[in-house]
């Protein structure tokens, strides 16, 4: 059942990762159109910030799972790599249960968060477009994050922890 449950969060982890990537691709397009359109044509694009600023933040939320399990964050490893390796595996779980616990509470908070402006009507500036949708997906960003900071938390405690 854990093995199926893993492959399940394998899974969301590498369909977030790729909408990631579409973001960034997207976020490109809409900046080459707008300097195009300034440079060439005198016109911008309209809307054109709003739109990179809400792919930007859509980019960071969804590939957040990935760089955990790839081990891309920064970490203090000078120090933690002078611990013993029971510390270590203490502070992996401790930190990664810590860390679990945050990002549930804001994926929760940041659900109530984008009820509260869908119902204020809040719309971005200059599009006005609802941007309750983009707080509600970086909150679904936040629960799979902390599932797989949970998981890894979990994992340290193993006998063949580093």
């Amino acid at each position: 059942m854990a093995e199926r449950k893993r492959s399940v969060l394998d899974r969301l982890e590498k369909i977030m990762t790729a909408a990631a990537a579409l973001c960034l691709f997207v976020m490109a397009l809409v900046t080459g159109a707008d300097v195009v359109g300034r440079g060439a044509m005198n016109a911008p694009l309209f809307g054109s910030e709003e739109i990179v600023s809400i792919l930007a933040v859509l980019a960071v939320g969804l590939s957040l799972p990935y760089a955990h399990s790839q081990d891309s964050h920064i970490g203090v490893e000078a120090l933690y790599q002078r611990l013993s390796r029971k510390t270590r595996r203490f502070l992996r779980f401790a930190t990664g249960l810590a860390s679990a616990a945050l990002f549930a509470v804001t994926a929760w908070r940041m659900v109530l968060y984008g009820f509260s402006m869908r119902d204020s009507g809040m719309v971005s500036m200059n599009l006005a477009l609802p941007v309750y949708w983009v707080v509600w997906v970086l909150g679904g960003c936040f629960v799979v994050f902390a599932v797989r900071l949970a998981q890894t938390a979990l994992q340290s405690l193993s006998k063949d922890f580093r």
